[in-house]
Parts: structure tokens; C-alpha cells; sequence
């Protein structure tokens, strides 16, 4: 029988409770200016509501984890920027929408049924409801970061030259809008590579990129202090990878209790996951049963009927022949710690300024604390 996975520890849980406090209150704000249906869509994909529109406890089901927003704030701790800087929980709540509206795409793109523990939002408002809400809701994302303008005198069209200057709405907006057209870029390769026979290690790193680091990275730079922002970037840039890589093994190895998915889930809609893509990968391995198990996963994903059940399980088993677990892991690792040696350019290890950076580091990406 599968146990409840272990909590994070206190740190991680204080950061994490910390974000999706100011980023619910963000939300909620923005829900009372948007018409209704778009709203409700958002309130029970963001676990405010249930399905009927009623008010769900702060720990409800549906509610995600607040990971990119947590980052948002401790960037700007580790780099001396004040958390009363109003463009600080402004950009975690942008940064977190865009996070919750590209799961809601991806979820009527992917048919995915369940999200958080509980049935897809699409399965409860149907798909054309769901895409409305991402068309409808996008540009609101935008809309926060002037929202906490105190003003034009306080964001001067020619700032001027230096490290300290504060960066205004318009350069958080420049780097929310380039997070944006990457997450349409990796959606778009996505979906491409569905149709391919062999995707390739660096086409499905390249998605991963676009859809996934491309959010972290934002939501370090929205965070960061001027000075500190190209390495953040980087930080989040890597840690990004790192957590989808190790997000694709849990896809395909992991307990539903941890993934809120059932087991294989990944598997059984035939993903082309990072794991996946390094088992199809041509190699010039001497391993005749690893050979011979990539051949026989490579004709199951042929296939155009869906699997069934005893199908997942061969898959699963497969991989497990060909090796690609550990090249997936490894992979992840080596983003880690690409991720921890940018951080330390701006925070030495033994310095107190960057470890909830590194606490979250660790924790997006399964590491024993």
C-alpha cells in the first residue's frame, strides 16, 4: 500500500504557505474584475473553488504548490530586494497565472483527465470554455505588473544608468511577454514531436526549455535585484530542467499519491517524455536486450489504438531494460547543479542570503534534505 508522501520541511513549507498566501490575495483581486465564467474557470483551476463555485479551505483540493512564485520572493530576499517592493508579489502572481494557464491549455492539448488530485477543469467547463479563460485571462497577467505601478514618477521613461536602479512594470512586463511567446514556442514543438517516430533528446530538452524553464527563470528575474538578474535567470533557467526531467520519471515510476495522476498516467497517453526520448534515441549501445527492448518500445508508441493496460506495464517494464531512468536522472542532477553553481556566483554557499533558493532547489527536484 502507497503512504502519504513526507511533508516538506518547515522551511520549504513556510515559503511555499508564505506565496500562495500573497498570491491568493492577488488572484482574488483580479477574479472581481474579470466577467464571470473566465473567473470561474481560473477560481477552480487555482483551488478557490469547487466545482459548483463554492469557497474551498486554503488547503483544498486543487491547490497547487505556489513553487514559482516562492521563487519570486526568495530571489529578491537573496539579492537584497525589499518584499514590499509592490512589483514583487505582483510579478509571483503574474509568473503563477501564466503557470496555471498554460496547465490549462496543456490539459485540453494533452486530454489530460485529472489535475491536482481532481477531475481537469476542462472535463468540468469543457474545452471551449477552458480556452476562452486562457484567451480571456492572458492579458491579465500583464495587467498586474502596472496595477502595482505606485506611479509614473516612480518609474521614469530614461532611468537612469547603474546596477541599482529599480526596473518598472514595463521591463517585468518585457520579461513576463518573453516567458509567454516561449511557453507557445515549447507548446507548439510539443505537440510536433507527438507525431514524431523518434523525438530526440535535444528536441524534448528544448520543449522542456520553453514550457518549464522558461517560467522558473522569469520568476527568478521578475524577483531578482537588477545586478542579479542574468544569474538568476540562469538559476532558474537550469532548475527548471531539473525539476521536468525528474518530473518525467515521477510521470512514468512515480506513486499517484505524489503526482495526483494515475500510475504510468505519462505511459498510458503515450508521452514522449525525456525518459521516452532517451530510449528511442538511435545509440550505438553493444546491449543486444536493451537493443531489443528499445526496438519493441519504439513499435509500441507506433501504434495507433490506445494501450492497454498490460501495454503500459510492457512500456514501463521496457524502459526499465533500455536504461533510460538513470540517463534521466542524471540529467536532472547535472541541471541541478548547473543551477546551484549560477546561485552561487551571487550566493556563496555557506552565506545565509541564497538557502531558501537552495531549499527550493531541492525540493522541486526530489532531493533528501
Amino acid at each position: 500500500m502507497s503512504t502519504p508522501p513526507a511533508p516538506p520541511p518547515p522551511r520549504v513549507a513556510a515559503l511555499l504557505s508564505e506565496a500562495r498566501r500573497r498570491t491568493d490575495a492577488v488572484v482574488a483581486s483580479l477574479l472581481e474584475r474579470v466577467e464571470a465564467d473566465p473567473a470561474r474557470v481560473l477560481a477552480y483551476q487555482w483551488g478557490l473553488r469547487d466545482a459548483s463555485g463554492r469557497p474551498l479551505p486554503g488547503t483544498g483540493p486543487g491547490r497547487g504548490k505556489a513553487v514559482r512564485a516562492a521563487l519570486v520572493f526568495a530571489a529578491a530576499r537573496a539579492t537584497g530586494r525589499p518584499c514590499s517592493d509592490p512589483l514583487v508579489p505582483a510579478g509571483a502572481g503574474a509568473v503563477e497565472m501564466l503557470h496555471t494557464l498554460s496547465l490549462l491549455h496543456d490539459d485540453v492539448m494533452d486530454g489530460d483527465e485529472l489535475r491536482r488530485g481532481r477531475p481537469a477543469a476542462w472535463r468540468v467547463f469543457g474545452p471551449d470554455a477552458v480556452e476562452n479563460a486562457v484567451r480571456h485571462l492572458t492579458p491579465h497577467a500583464v495587467g498586474l505588473l502596472f496595477d502595482a505601478a505606485a506611479g509614473p514618477e516612480a518609474y521614469p521613461a530614461v532611468p537612469p544608468r547603474g546596477p541599482e536602479v529599480l526596473r518598472g512594470p514595463a521591463h517585468a512586463t518585457g520579461v513576463l511577454g518573453a516567458a509567454l511567446v516561449r511557453l507557445a514556442q515549447g507548446q507548439a514543438l510539443d505537440l510536433a514531436l507527438e507525431r514524431e517516430a523518434r523525438p530526440g533528446i535535444a528536441a524534448t530538452l528544448r520543449v522542456h526549455a520553453d514550457k518549464t524553464g522558461s517560467l522558473f527563470s522569469c520568476a527568478c528575474e521578475l524577483g531578482a535585484a537588477p545586478a542579479a538578474a542574468a544569474r538568476l535567470a540562469a538559476f532558474g533557467e537550469h532548475l527548471g530542467l531539473a525539476f521536468q526531467i525528474a518530473d518525467d520519471v515521477l510521470g512514468i515510476w512515480g506513486d499517484p499519491l505524489v503526482t495526483g495522476k494515475p500510475a504510468g498516467s505519462d505511459l498510458a497517453a503515450r508521452k514522449k517524455s525525456y525518459p521516452v526520448a532517451v530510449a528511442l534515441a538511435p545509440t550505438t549501445s553493444s546491449d543486444s536486450a536493451a537493443d531489443d527492448a528499445r526496438r519493441r518500445l519504439a513499435h509500441l508508441y507506433a501504434h495507433t489504438e490506445p494501450w492497454t493496460a498490460a501495454e503500459t506495464d510492457e512500456a514501463r517494464r521496457l524502459l526499465d531494460h533500455t536504461g533510460a531512468r538513470s540517463v534521466a536522472e542524471a540529467a536532472a542532477r547535472r541541471h541541478e547543479q548547473a543551477a546551484l553553481q549560477a546561485l552561487s556566483w551571487i550566493c556563496p554557499p555557506h552565506e545565509e542570503a541564497g538557502q531558501d533558493l537552495r531549499a527550493l532547489a531541492a525540493f522541486v527536484t526530489g532531493r533528501p534534505y
